[in-house]
């Protein structure tokens, strides 16, 4: 699969985006940092593409590099929002500095930012999962609803899913899987963008599921 086909099927986040900002006014806050992570997403997507066709194509890893952090912290945000950490601040906090604190000395420190920074990827992408098993399990045990209509159930298996393959990738480009073939890679990067269209689809069907945001009227 080559690079423009690769960034064609990247763009199947358009549909989740299409539907974030028609909703966007309407929906529970909470969900905010999520659409502005999509949103993110697709910006990122078409600025890494400009800058991989131009004269300086390492400005592309500076751009992925970069959306890493961001990633990870507009995901914890959304986690704190949805009382993880049970509603408490220092920890919300405490993720967060740790992550960029973690970025800064893996990207700016051990390499350099026009070096791709896997290792970093893989840290906090295993954060994510463990923050989206964590909610999943208390989605499954806590929502009498049907679950299948809880936005936070298909953010939490899209995550699961396109992060565990994400870290598989990234291993691979550390050689910590050293037999690895070219075969094999080849195999790994296509199933990881199937991954990629699969998880948006499921985050545009998160996104239709997202609550209204709560009126409160207040008492006399």
């Amino acid at each position: 699969m080559n690079d423009t086909v690769r960034f064609v099927l990247s763009l199947s986040i358009v549909f989740a985006v299409l539907i974030g900002i028609v909703r966007f006014r309407k929906i529970d806050k909470s969900y905010y940092p999520f659409l502005y992570r999509i949103f993110l997403v697709l910006i990122v997507e078409i600025t890494a593409r400009i800058f991989f066709l131009s004269d300086e194509p390492r400005r592309f890893t500076i751009v992925t590099n970069t959306f890493s952090i961001l990633d990870y912290c507009l995901f914890t945000w959304m986690f704190h929002n949805w009382r993880l950490f049970n509603g408490n601040r220092t920890v919300f906090i405490s993720f967060l500095a740790t992550g960029f604190a973690a970025w800064v000395y893996i990207t700016l420190i051990l390499q350099n930012i026009l070096a791709p920074n896997f290792i970093f990827r893989v840290l906090y992408s295993a954060i994510l999962i463990a923050f989206s098993v964590n909610t999943f399990n208390k989605v499954v045990v806590t929502d009498r609803r049907n679950i299948f209509h809880n936005p936070r159930f298909w953010i939490c298996i899209g995550i699961i899913i396109f992060y565990t393959f994400f870290i598989l990738v990234c291993l691979v480009n550390l050689n910590v899987v050293s037999s690895a073939s070219k075969l094999f890679r080849s195999n790994l990067q296509f199933i990881n963008v199937c991954s990629n269209i699969l998880v948006n689809f499921l985050y545009a069907v998160a996104i239709v599921w997202i609550p209204r945001k709560q009126n409160f009227i207040r008492p006399f």
